[in-house]
């Protein structure tokens, strides 16, 4: 039997539509702020909007008919006939937002005009307006949301943590005042204002004053003026570029959108320039005829189709080349950006023997005289292997000199080791030998929740985004559990008392540890109980090859602790350490 849905249900399944958590709803009263051209708009947070959204704004406020009439569904000023459809400027058009929030949560809306004397208070909640009465308040319009989801108890029970939730809403916070400078904004959480933003001309001020004033180091103006689209913004340089995302947005028109597609153009500029995984910072607003766009394909409207998809890909891509270009930034030799070399493989796997290298160790040890012993992949280990965990397996000193003879290594561009083998030539990749190495000795260590902090000597403050802060607080124990003494400044800055034994604490290398892990968590974070994770993410930040040549000495030492490992054939990730290339081979290359 087919039947038509009474409007409290359809209100409940659009709301799962406009109003997934609470950061969609402060998004959405934000937005209508905007529209009713408010230059101060406060938002007001109380336990990561579980409890209240509160939005105050000094907009041009509604008249009693229309405070009542913007809860109906499909109620909006901003479109008149299907030729509006074509040319929107405007964030709220659909006419779902207070709709979608009355129908999850508990409203009360008190708004007034400047020509009224009086306003009005409306109280609605389930769909439903319960009362409306004059109400004494100032020129815009207030209003709060309370108890959101009471009547869906499965959509509460699924929203994430306090601080996840919270850095959603920080999120959609940069994003509408990034893109309106002219207005004032505040956030206040749990009695705690995070942001006071005020007003700016400058579209840098207000990225700076968002995300902190490193960015004022970091970037670039970019911009170009063609027919099918207008740019301007800044982009990041390539030597700032992270792992970890954050610090990407993309405007149209005012509006915030994502694009994968088009953040192929951003970063397609930067390659040879920045390393395999990393993303640049960017800030750029999009200009275009409302026309020759679709704002209206994504219920949260994150989504835009463009006209001329292809052409502003290239118009865009091309801007970004023209301001690297004009700022004198050039691709530099990077081993794991495409340049490596490709050695040939002979021997070493197809073969079940493998004479040992002429380097002076232990004759009594051979690492190929049985068979070798792999980990899993690191991401799948519950447990560490019981010799990983003997008394004697100690940290100590990393890379210390335990040569006594004549060095038979050669050291080729700071990367690779090349050393005399029975069968030819043996080459070691020396960052990933290092991991392998940190690995293997950081692995039982934190397994055995062994004390593994060294302090510094100089506590580093370290600047981080508002999401960035977020996300390493509520993560804290992680860091902690990885061997970082790290502690809330407050104001979106922390500080490095310690990091673990063996790691760098030069301030660059720390930052870029920080970065590390926040980008590892957003990722989708560390699997409980599974150290091999952590350990492979501290092996790679220590393995990191820095610019100072390495001496024989340490060459030496590098290849016999690597060939002390109980895998030495592989780095953590997987990828090889060793490789032969065999007489043959380098015979026919002569």
């Amino acid at each position: 039997m087919i039947r038509v849905l009474p409007n409290n249900i359809a209100n409940l399944i659009a709301a799962g539509e406009v109003v997934s958590r609470p950061a969609s709803a402060a998004k959405e009263l934000m937005e209508n702020s905007i529209d009713a051209g408010a230059d101060n708009i406060q938002l007001v947070i109380l336990d990561s909007g579980r409890t209240l959204i509160q939005v105050i704004d000094n907009g041009c406020g509604m008249g009693p008919e229309d405070a009542v009439l913007c809860f109906e569904r499909h109620a909006t000023s901003k479109i008149a006939d299907a030729e509006d459809l074509e040319k929107i400027m405007t964030y709220g058009f659909r006419g779902e937002a207070l709709a979608s929030i009355a129908a999850v949560g508990e409203v009360v809306l008190k708004t007034r005009r400047a020509q009224d004397e009086l306003g009005i208070q409306v109280t609605a909640s389930a769909s439903k307006i319960t009362d409306t009465t004059p109400a004494s308040t100032p020129v815009g319009c207030y209003i709060s949301v309370r108890n959101l989801f009471y009547n869906i108890p499965a959509r509460r029970k699924f929203l994430k943590t306090d601080a996840a939730e919270m850095r959603h809403i920080i999120a959609e916070f940069s994003r509408v005042a990034l893109v309106n400078p002219d207005i004032s904004f505040s956030l206040t959480h749990n009695g705690k204002i995070l942001y006071n933003l005020k007003s700016t001309s400058s579209k840098k001020q207000r990225i700076i004053d968002l995300c902190g004033k490193e960015l004022n180091r970091e970037l670039v103006d970019i911009g170009t003026d063609t027919s099918v689209v207008k740019i301007h913004g800044y982009i990041g340089k390539p030597e700032d570029a992270r792992k970890r995302l954050g610090n990407q947005f993309l405007f149209i028109n005012g509006r915030f959108f994502r694009s994968p597609y088009f953040n192929k153009a951003i970063c397609k500029p930067y390659e040879g320039m920045i390393p395999d995984g990393y993303t640049p910072s960017y800030f750029i607003f999009l200009e275009s005829d409302p026309s020759k766009i679709d704002v209206n394909i994504h219920p949260a409207k994150t989504e835009v189709k463009f006209e001329d998809e292809a052409v502003v890909f290239d118009i865009l891509s091309a801007c970004v080349r023209e301001s690297l270009g004009k700022n004198s930034f050039v691709p530099s030799l990077d081993f794991d950006t495409g340049t490596q070399i490709d050695f040939p493989i002979s021997g070493f796997r197809d073969s079940g023997y493998t004479a040992p290298p002429k380097v002076n160790y232990d004759p009594l040890f051979n690492p190929f005289e049985h068979e070798s012993r792999h980990f899993d992949h690191p991401s799948k280990l519950d447990a560490v292997p019981d010799e990983y965990l003997s008394e004697n397996n100690f940290y100590g000193k990393i890379f210390e000199d335990t040569t006594n003879g004549a060095s038979q290594v050669i050291i080729l561009k700071n990367r690779y080791l090349l050393t005399p083998s029975t069968e030819g030539l043996m080459v070691v990749d020396l960052k990933r030998a290092r991991e392998r190495i940190f690995f293997e000795r950081y692995l039982p260590l934190l397994a055995e929740r062994q004390q593994i902090t060294q302090q510094s000597l100089f506590p580093l403050e370290i600047a981080l985004s508002s999401t960035d802060h977020s996300c390493l607080l509520e993560n804290l124990h992680i860091a902690t559990a990885m061997g970082y003494d790290i502690r809330d400044l407050g104001d979106n800055t922390m500080i490095v008392y310690g990091v673990p034994d063996g790691m760098s604490a030069d301030d660059a290398e720390v930052k870029q540890q920080i970065d590390d892990i926040i980008a590892r968590i957003q990722q989708g974070g560390f699997e409980e109980d599974s150290y091999a994770d952590a350990a492979m993410l501290l092996a790679n930040s220590a393995a990191r090859i820095n610019k100072r040549e390495i001496t024989v000495t340490e060459a030496n030492s590098i290849l016999d602790q690597l060939f002390a490992c109980h895998n030495c054939e592989t780095a953590p990730s997987g990828k090889k350490c060793v490789t032969i290339i065999s007489l043959n081979d380098l015979t026919k290359g002569l």
